[in-house]
Order: C-alpha cells, then sequence, then structure tokens
C-alpha cells in the first residue's frame, strides 16, 4: 500500500480569517508508531507541515488490518479547515518490469506514485538499486597490498553519495539520498566496485571474452618456449600486477579444496574415492605444480618460463579427469567456463560437478594463460 495525497487544502486563520493554500507536494508522509492489535500490527502515517502563518498541521492516516486503509485525520489546530486533501492509502502500482535496473524510470515516469511513497520506502529502494549495480570489492577485486590496497581493474572505485546523485537527484528528495547512503555505508564500506550488473563489468568482460579468443591461438607450450628466448616485457604493468595477484587468491582458494593424499596408504579423505577423483601421480603433479607457480607469482621477478612450464603440467593432470569424460582438456575447461566464469552449456556428471574445485582448476588454466601473454608482452 501506498499514501496518496491529492488536490490542494485551505484552512483559514482563526484570528485573522486569512485562507491559505496547502498543496499537496507539501506533504511529506512517514511512518509515525504503531501497534500490534487483534487483526494485526497496526500503521500509522504522518505528514507535518510547519507554516509560517499558521504553526504545525498535522495529517493522519493508518493502515490496520495490512492492506486496508484505518482511521484518516487531519489536525489543523486552532484554525478552520475550509477545504481538504483527497488522502488516503492505495495499493502499490505493478509495473512490468520490477528490477532495480529500471528504478529512475520509474520514478520519473510515474511522478504521482513517487510523491505517493513515504520516505522510508524511497530510501529502501534506492539502497536496492545501489546494491544491484554495485558491491564490496571484497567479492571480487582483486587485491595488491604492494600496490595499496584494490585494483579496480573492471572500474571504481564508486561512492554511494555520488551515484545516487548522479542518477536520482532530480527525481526524489535530498534527505532520501542522504539517508540511503547513511544505509549503505552504515557496514563501514565507503569504495564499491562495480557489480555484474554493472555496465562497467559488462564491458570488461566482453572484452576479455574477445582478448579469450585470441588466447586460445597459443599453448603453454608455446608460451614457455617464446619465455625462453624473450625478455617478459609485461612484467610489472599494472594489468600483470592484477592479473597475477588474482591468480594468487585463486591458488589460496584451491590449496584447501584439493584432495589430500594418503597419509597411511589409504584414501586420504573419510568418503569413497569418486570415480573422477584426482589422485596418486596426477594429483602429485597438480599440487606440485601449484606450488612452484604461486611461489613464482608471490616473487618480485616471477620467472616466466617456469610457471608457463608448470601451466603445461597442471594442464596435464586436469586432462587425466577429462579423458575420464572421453573430452579434450580445452573442452573440459569450456563446460566449467573460461576464464570469464562463462558456462558453456555442458551435462556433467553430478560426481563432477559436485566437486567445487575442478571449476577452479579449469577457470585457473584460463587465468594463467592470460597473466602469460600480459607478462610476455603479446
Amino acid at each position: 500500500m501506498i499514501i496518496f495525497a491529492r488536490g490542494t487544502a485551505i484552512v483559514q486563520h482563526a484570528e485573522t480569517s486569512e485562507q491559505f493554500e496547502i498543496y499537496d507536494d507539501e506533504l511529506d508522509w512517514e511512518p509515525a508508531g504503531g501497534s500490534e492489535r487483534g487483526m494485526g500490527p497496526e500503521t500509522i502515517y504522518q505528514a507535518l507541515v510547519d507554516h509560517d502563518e499558521l504553526g504545525d498541521l498535522r495529517w493522519t492516516v493508518s493502515e490496520y488490518p495490512v492492506g486496508a486503509e484505518g482511521i484518516k485525520k487531519t489536525d489543523v489546530g486552532r484554525h478552520r479547515l475550509v477545504e481538504d486533501f483527497d488522502y488516503g492509502l492505495e495499493p502499490e502500482p505493478e509495473f512490468d518490469d520490477e528490477s532495480p535496473s529500471g528504478l529512475r524510470d520509474r520514478f520519473k515516469e510515474n511522478p504521482d506514485w513517487t510523491a505517493a511513497l513515504t520516505k522510508a520506502a524511497i530510501v529502501e529502494k534506492l539502497v536496492d538499486w545501489f546494491h544491484y549495480f554495485y558491491e564490496d570489492p571484497a567479492n571480487e577485486t582483486p587485491y595488491n597490498g604492494r600496490e595499496g590496497g584494490y585494483l579496480y581493474v573492471k572500474g571504481g572505485p564508486y561512492y554511494a553519495e555520488e551515484e545516487l546523485r548522479d542518477n536520482f537527484e532530480d527525481v526524489v528528495s535530498e534527505d532520501a539520498i542522504l539517508e540511503a547512503v547513511d544505509e549503505i555505508q552504515s557496514d563501514g564500506t565507503f569504495d564499491w566496485a562495480p557489480s555484474p550488473h554493472h555496465q562497467a563489468s559488462v564491458d570488461f568482460y566482453e572484452d576479455a571474452m574477445a582478448e579469450d579468443y585470441e588466447e586460445e591461438d597459443f599453448e603453454f607450450e608455446e608460451l614457455r618456449e617464446i619465455a625462453s628466448n624473450t625478455q617478459p616485457t609485461g612484467l610489472g604493468s599494472e594489468a600483470e600486477q592484477s592479473a597475477r595477484s588474482e591468480i594468487l587468491d585463486q591458488i589460496a582458494t584451491l590449496r584447501d579444496e584439493l584432495p589430500k593424499p594418503p597419509s597411511h596408504g589409504g584414501i586420504g579423505h573419510n568418503r569413497p574415492p569418486e570415480e573422477f577423483e584426482l589422485d596418486g601421480d596426477e594429483l602429485e603433479t597438480a599440487t606440485q605444480s601449484l606450488e612452484t607457480i604461486e611461489k613464482e607469482l608471490k616473487s618480485d621477478a616471477p620467472n616466466v618460463e617456469a610457471v608457463a612450464e608448470k601451466a603445461t603440467f597442471l594442464k596435464k593432470a586436469v586432462g587425466w579427469v577429462a579423458g575420464k569424460l572421453d573430452k579434450t582438456v580445452d573442452e573440459f575447461c569450456k563446460s566449467f567456463g573460461s576464464a570469464l566464469g562463462k558456462a558453456a552449456g555442458y551435462a556433467l556428471p553430478a560426481a563432477i560437478a559436485a566437486l567445487p574445485y575442478w571449476e577452479k582448476l579449469a577457470l585457473l588454466l584460463g587465468s594463467l594463460k592470460g597473466w602469460l601473454l600480459l607478462a610476455l608482452g603479446i
């Protein structure tokens, strides 16, 4: 339900008999209390106008039971109410598109609805809109302490007040924007990264997807050969350091999720071995390759050739499970997504889909190829 007020109220001064007009856009409805009653909660809304000549003027409407209009009361003090607004509760309109992305258009194209919303309702919608397009950089943004913190490779940092003002300053009140900013920043986050819905992220991934097709022209063996004969001219660039930081984060996650080698001749964990589980030489190859890659990428001057060589070994280890599915390693990786995490729609056995480290290994191969190309300046 939303509160509507239409028309003009006319109030006559008790002493001078002068009549004053109060316009509907002067009413700012806010929750003003309520209580539990026999048929559920009662919510009371009030709009207070502080008039220069008439003093405090108050309009009250309640919702009780939920979804129904209750009492209505107009209080003009000792003055006389000549004419009142048409006001009360009515159902909120339904829109074809309720996505947060269209909030500005809904505000702008439906001014009566916008004016009928309480400030609290507008604030809630603004907060939802912001979190639809922006996210905590801790979610996906690469971090590099040596470079001073987060590397906003997809755009940003963005600031709540600036973004809300740019998009809504002409359609909602200043107070609503500031209250929404306070709510958004209430957990102490002030710098924001673009979410996957933000156009900056969409553009970033589209560009990266185009680059990914070009990357397929190179195999890890070719990149190792290039690294053995040329200087890595791309090391140290912002893009290379950002990619390196992202890979280190991926490896840190994988370290805890890879199967553990058997300790006493057993299977190394308390569940039956999976048909596609990495074990034996494949597990040892994957573990050692990850350790070497991590060590190199943490150094100030990574050995690009060594990373390419270990990426080759890692690809062979991943190829072991791909062979179980009668696929090439490239098909296997694409079935979980490219380095961009785009699913390719393969129907995989539940035994594989339930193992999150497989997806991470496939994504890591794509990330490693991207880093090698950046490091080599290709």
